[in-house]
């Protein structure tokens, strides 16, 4: 149900018979009578719904402009929206102000930022986005979200209860139900994502040397973004070098490694890294890293520059 005070009188002659709406109609009360994206296919359906009132939201009105523009909204096409694209940083994913969000069955999958909580009762997160678009999202639709924080994975499923496009587009969730969460373990140890310059010989001295970006890194290993396509087989041991920061004192690190996995979909050709051995002042000067990067993010004040 809509706010009755924000609804406004709609005239048959403002709808096309045939045409998907760009928004949707209410009678007096607030009551949802045709979705957006549906569409009043005969002079009588028209008739009979106006008896109850016709009424819309204004806060739909720049859709109306999309339509304007692209002809049609449906329920599998993109809103177009003037607001910044949401930022999609890895570190706030890291730390679990980032969500990922999908609809079951579906392979797209958004990152989204969560905006907050109210209590026990919903959550908000920024609009899914494509490309500077808004995805459309059905208001009663259920979503399944993922999200790392320390150690874990949370999953769960959540219903949209509603869609703000004003003045920034957010959508409201529903609490998150006993029995449609779920929590479990999937590391050893915290990572931290990033952006780290590093070497990566693959495999005994003699072998080439890539230069490489770790994205991604822990005590119990990391991820390397290598700058040229190499095929590596999941076990063989390399060798990665990077320098860190910390404290005001730059430490350099050169360790042995087992590649865990290699990721060459698209234009990425990633290594992810099991670290070997390593000594005390290695693990050390590596932990007190994460930990401070991760104080850093989550110390952030509302207000501080992100």
């Amino acid at each position: 149900m809509d706010n009755q005070k924000e609804l406004s009188p709609l005239a048959k002659a403002d709808i096309e018979l045939g045409k998907p709406l760009a928004f949707p109609i209410y009678d007096q009360q607030g009551k949802l009578l045709l979705a957006a994206g549906k569409a009043i296919t005969t002079q009588r359906q028209l008739d009979e719904l106006s008896v109850k009132g016709l009424y819309r939201n204004p806060r739909w009105s720049h859709v109306a402009a999309t339509v304007a523009t692209r002809g049609s909204v449906k329920p599998e096409a993109e809103i177009r929206s003037n607001a910044p694209k949401a930022v999609q940083a890895e570190e706030a994913f890291e730390t679990g102000s980032v969500l990922r969000m999908s609809v079951p069955g579906q392979p797209d999958v958004f990152n989204v930022r969560l905006v907050g909580t109210l209590g026990k009762e919903a959550f908000v997160v920024a609009h899914p986005m494509r490309d500077s678009a808004c995805i459309f999202v059905k208001e009663g639709q259920v979503w399944e979200f993922k999200a790392f924080y320390g150690l874990s994975i949370f999953r769960f499923t959540a219903m949209a209860e509603k869609v703000l496009l004003s003045p920034y587009p957010m959508v409201v969730f529903s609490w998150p139900q006993d029995g449609h969460s779920e929590t479990r373990n999937v590391r050893s140890a915290r990572r931290i994502a990033c952006e780290i310059p590093a070497a990566v010989r693959l495999g005994e001295p003699g072998s080439p040397t890539v230069t490489a970006v770790v994205t991604n890194l822990s005590t119990g290993g990391a991820e390397a973004r290598l700058s040229s396509f190499q095929t590596v087989k999941t076990g063989t041991t390399v060798f990665v070098a990077f320098q860190l920061s910390i404290a005001g004192r730059k430490y350099l690190f050169e360790l042995n490694a087992k590649v865990a996995s290699q990721d060459l979909a698209g234009d990425t050709n990633v290594l992810g890294l099991a670290f070997g051995e390593m000594d005390n002042a290695q693990f050390f000067a590596i932990h007190a890293f994460v930990c401070d990067r991760l104080i850093t993010k989550l110390g952030s004040p509302l207000y501080g520059a992100g």
